[in-house]
């Protein structure tokens, strides 16, 4: 979803646990809560990028294909993707606001030297100069590599009609001069949706109270208004992001409830090393739905499936689901 992998994700843990005992305390109180008794969503982060290449075509259609074969009570209910504007507006599947440097390789297999923004380049320049997902991806080595154009928005909707049931979870990459604005990324998408007459419940996350307000002016198709929290941003450092608002929200500084309400938000969108036991229950208790990533062990999984939290993003849906 955001800018965490596996390689950082100790490093997060630990400047958090050194910044807890700067504050003089660690409080246990967060692992000790009762246990609620709700249905927790389990979604793919990235179509599933501990199983496929992310936020790659095959990730996408073997998500689909996975869940319409498996029985209800035994899958995982959705997909997650990021999605990047092109200068001719076409949404397309990708977490970096530029064809990523090491994921993917010019069309003839070259690899890529400079970072090249995506709103600057056609869908056809995109999809006819690069291929990504054909080289190992270091998050996720056991993964297969497969080189792939980069996907469309319009491929996935289409891809969905098979699976009304499933939840799609679309988080707008917008990141100030490195990614298209919010007006036009919402009257892309409201295009995209508008003709796909989709089905499914969808969510479209946003970084900010402007993002959401303009999605909710133009996008006539429903959806649940998603806030971040934090935004993250290419141009900071992700590990600081999530330790301050993780020290933020601990000492109640930093109120997740308080900044959906100010976006008029209908969910809340958060690491599971930024939010706290008690604010995730807060805002459940306002009526706001939360929505954690990413749980990325069995042991995790169980965890926050008790958590006050609607939904969970994991790189590895095949880990099973929600009691």
């Amino acid at each position: 979803m955001k800018f965490i992998t596996k390689r950082n994700s100790f490093r997060i843990i630990l400047i958090i646990i050194v910044f807890a005992l700067a504050g003089g305390y660690i409080s246990t109180t967060d692992w000790l809560k009762p246990k609620l008794q709700h249905k927790t969503l389990v979604i793919a982060h990235r179509a599933g990028s501990g199983l496929w290449p992310q936020n790659s075509r095959t990730a996408v259609l073997n998500s689909i294909a996975t869940m319409k074969a498996r029985k209800s009570n035994d899958r995982y209910q959705g997909i997650e993707i990021d999605l990047v504007l092109t200068k001719d507006n076409y949404a397309v599947l990708s977490h970096d606001p530029w064809v990523h440097t090491t994921l993917c390789q010019t069309s003839s297999g070259e690899p890529l030297n400079e970072k090249i923004l995506i709103k600057d380049l056609a869908l056809r320049e995109l999809q006819s100069g690069f291929v990504c997902g054909g080289v190992p991806d270091p998050d996720f080595p056991a993964v297969m590599p497969i080189a792939e154009t980069i996907a469309t928005l319009d491929e996935v909707l289409e891809a969905l009609k098979v699976t009304p049931d499933m939840v799609l979870f679309l988080d707008v990459k917008i990141d100030g001069e490195l990614t298209a604005s919010s007006e036009e990324y919402a009257k892309a998408l409201a295009e995209s949706l508008d003709k796909s007459e989709l089905p499914n419940k969808l969510y479209i996350e946003g970084p900010d109270v402007d993002a959401l307000a303009t999605f909710r002016s133009m996008i006539r198709t429903p959806f649940v208004p998603s806030l971040s929290y934090p935004p993250f941003s290419k141009e900071e450092n992700p590990v600081m992001t999530v330790v301050k608002s993780r020290w933020l929200t601990k000492f109640r500084l930093k109120s997740p409830l308080e900044k959906a309400k100010a976006a008029k938000a209908e969910a809340i969108v958060s690491h599971t090393a930024v939010i706290t036991w008690n604010a995730a229950k807060q805002v459940v208790d306002a009526g706001i739905e939360v929505i954690l990533f990413t749980p990325n062990t069995k042991e995790d999984l169980e965890r926050y499936c008790h958590w006050p939290a609607d939904i969970l993003i994991t790189d590895f849906p095949d880990l099973g689901h929600c009691p």
